[in-house]
């Protein structure tokens, strides 16, 4: 039977509509897009969770602070979880676990190991949720552990991952889930020994891309805030169009440029094994999306853009598919009032364009 592999980020389970939201989402698709085809599900944590434990990392050198902070984000989870009308049971251990894990490193300076350790339990809270919600409505989700299926380097906060014996496991656990929906964290891995680790900010759409992949799933469906790809993030580009068809090899570039609605990692899974990726919205999940397939680049492809704030102030532009002279013009026509300080091609992103600006 055939794979239809989804991502949920942050945005989209942030509270408990969130993840009510997401349980009709996929009800609706296995009555629909997805029906006769076997769910998979990834799963980011909740809204700002990764800041927060963020903060409490930067805080064990203070344990009375760390102390404070922790039980502001158990307590957030828990109000989630009684919203949804699950049992405390399904939290206890994993919380549990947390806070002794702080207590345990409570005066210490903060590692890059001690953050893996402790910003992945955003993920774990997460899909014990929501995979405790989709069994309760009958949909037979089961919580699914990353740390055993992705296996990673030791690198901490940038983990590189063992593609060969990820699949492996992978292959191997699926054996057991004819009958279930798998419930997977993004963002997280494990070494060899255990030792958990993170793939790097932004990451759980990578995670996807690599269940995807070892699955030999049909199609991969990341779910955003967005209605798919557009042009330029609407909230800095003002002439952003929505983009229903992109090739793999663009949708690479414009995550390499910064565009957060497409992590550069993500593509390259996708692309070795000819799995086409939807982007749709959560908020209206009857869109059509887009489509990311192929290498061929569509001829009606406008050029792309993506804006990035630099420390000093400036704005650091990219334009994708259009000559220096044509992005400078478009710009201008947005943004008249701009000074453009330097322009010319890319380093890093292939046919783009590059400049810095002074509002």
């Amino acid at each position: 039977m055939s794979w239809i592999v989804h991502k949920f980020g942050g945005a989209s389970v942030r509270d408990a509509s969130g993840v009510l939201n997401l349980g009709k989402i996929l009800r609706g698709r296995q009555d629909g897009a997805d029906q006769g085809k076997k769910q998979a599900v990834v799963v980011s944590a909740m809204g700002k969770t990764t800041n927060a434990l963020e903060e409490i990392w930067q805080a064990l050198p203070q344990a009375g602070a760390a102390a404070l902070l922790v039980d502001a984000i158990l307590e957030a989870h828990f109000k989630v979880s009684k919203a949804l009308d699950l049992p405390a049971s399904v939290l206890n251990k994993s919380t549990a676990d947390f806070r002794s894990m702080v207590d345990s490193l409570a005066g210490q300076p903060p590692s890059s190991a001690t953050y893996d350790s402790i910003v992945g339990f955003g993920e774990r809270w997460s899909t014990e949720i929501v995979a405790a919600h989709l069994a309760a409505r009958g949909m037979n989700g089961e919580w699914v552990s990353a740390w055993d299926l992705v296996q990673t380097n030791g690198e901490h906060r940038s983990a590189m991952v063992h593609l060969t014996s990820t699949k492996d496991a992978i292959h191997e656990a699926a054996k057991n889930w004819h009958t279930s929906l798998p419930v997977m964290q993004g963002f997280v891995g494990a070494t060899e020994e255990g030792v958990p680790t993170t793939l790097g900010r932004e990451g759980s759409d990578f995670s996807g891309a690599l269940l995807a992949e070892a699955l030999n799933a049909e199609m991969f469906c990341v779910w955003k805030d967005v209605p798919g790809v557009m042009t330029g993030d609407p909230r800095k580009w003002p002439a952003a169009k929505f983009i229903p068809h992109l090739d793999h090899k663009t949708a690479e570039a414009l995550g390499l440029a910064g565009a957060g609605v497409l992590h550069p990692d993500t593509m390259a899974p996708l692309r070795r094994s000819g799995i086409p990726l939807w982007v749709n919205g959560f908020m209206d999940p009857e869109a059509k999306g887009t489509r990311i397939e192929g290498d061929t680049v569509p001829d009606d492809l406008p050029p792309l853009w993506t804006l990035s704030s630099l420390s000093d102030g400036r704005t650091e532009v990219r334009c994708i598919g259009a000559s220096e002279e044509e992005a400078k013009a478009e710009w201008r026509v947005q943004f008249p009032q701009s000074h453009i300080q330097s322009v010319g091609l890319d380093a890093i992103v292939p046919q783009c364009i590059r400049f810095i600006v002074k509002n």
